[in-house]
C-alpha cells in the first residue's frame, strides 16, 4: 500500500463540501520545487513526479468520522517500462525537487535578508563598523545565490548568454529523466549526487552566515542601541 503525504493536500486542494454530490480530482503528483517570481530557466522541470503505478488508499474525516478506501493507478498500457522502474524514477524527481525547494527558499531568504541590510546601510551611514560588516554579509549572500541561481536572467532569452546554475542544471536533469517511464540511468545518478554535493555546500555556506554572521551583526547592533525606526 502506498500512500502520499499530506502536504500534498494542503488549504488550496481541500475538499468544500456542497449539497448533492461532492467531487475531488487528483493530478496523482506529488509536490514539486517552489519556484520564485522571475526566475527563468532553460530546459528544467521542477514539477511534482506522478505517483507510481500502485495501491493507494484516500481517507475522508468529516466530524471526526474517518472512512477510507483503497484504489488503484494502473500503469499505462503503452509503457514499456515496468513498474519497479516507474518507482525509481518517481524518487529520482522527488529527491532533485526536494533539494531544489530548499535551495530555493534559502534564495528567498538571502533577497529578504539583502533588501533589509541595503535599507540599514542607506539609514545609517554612520556606524562605519557595522555598515563595513553588513556590506560584507550581503557580498557573501549574493555569491551563495549566485552559485545556486543565474542572477543576471532577465528574460528567457538570456540563459543564451549566461552559463546556467545548479538548480538548473538539477531541473535540466529532471526534465531528460522524465522524458520517459524509464528509470534514472547510472550516469544520471552520479550527475545527481555530484550536483546535490555542490548545493549542499552552498546550503551549509548559507546556514553557517544565519547562525554566525548574522547573529554577531544583530547582537552588535543591539548593543550600539541603535533606533530601529529612524526618522529625520
Amino acid at each position: 500500500m502506498q500512500e502520499i503525504a499530506p502536504s500534498n493536500f494542503d488549504s488550496k486542494n481541500n475538499l468544500k463540501p456542497k449539497k448533492g454530490s461532492n467531487k475531488f480530482v487528483w493530478d496523482t503528483k506529488y509536490e514539486g520545487a517552489e519556484i520564485l517570481d522571475g526566475m527563468i530557466f532553460w530546459s528544467a522541470s521542477f514539477s511534482g513526479a506522478k505517483a507510481s503505478p500502485g495501491k493507494y488508499k484516500v481517507e475522508l474525516t468529516k466530524n471526526r468520522v474517518k472512512k477510507s478506501k483503497t484504489f488503484d493507478i494502473l500503469i499505462n498500457p503503452n509503457s514499456e517500462a515496468e513498474v519497479k522502474g516507474i518507482q525509481m524514477q518517481v524518487s529520482f524527481v522527488n529527491s532533485i525537487n526536494k533539494l531544489v525547494d530548499k535551495a530555493h527558499k534559502a534564495i528567498k531568504k538571502i533577497r529578504k535578508i539583502n533588501k533589509i541590510l541595503i535599507e540599514f546601510e542607506e539609514n545609517y551611514e554612520g556606524s562605519n563598523q557595522l555598515i563595513s560588516q553588513s556590506k560584507k554579509l550581503r557580498n557573501q549572500l549574493l555569491k551563495i545565490e549566485k552559485t545556486l541561481y543565474q542572477t543576471q536572467n532577465q528574460s528567457s532569452q538570456d540563459p543564451l548568454n549566461f552559463p546556467i546554475k545548479l538548480t538548473n542544471k538539477l531541473g535540466h536533469l529532471n526534465s531528460l529523466v522524465t522524458y520517459d517511464d524509464f528509470p534514472p540511468t547510472n550516469q544520471d545518478e552520479e550527475v545527481r549526487d555530484e550536483l546535490t554535493n555542490k548545493v549542499d555546500e552552498q546550503l551549509k555556506k548559507f546556514n553557517n552566515l544565519i547562525d554566525h554572521d548574522l547573529k554577531k551583526f544583530n547582537n552588535e547592533f543591539t548593543e550600539l542601541k541603535l533606533d530601529y525606526l529612524k526618522i529625520d
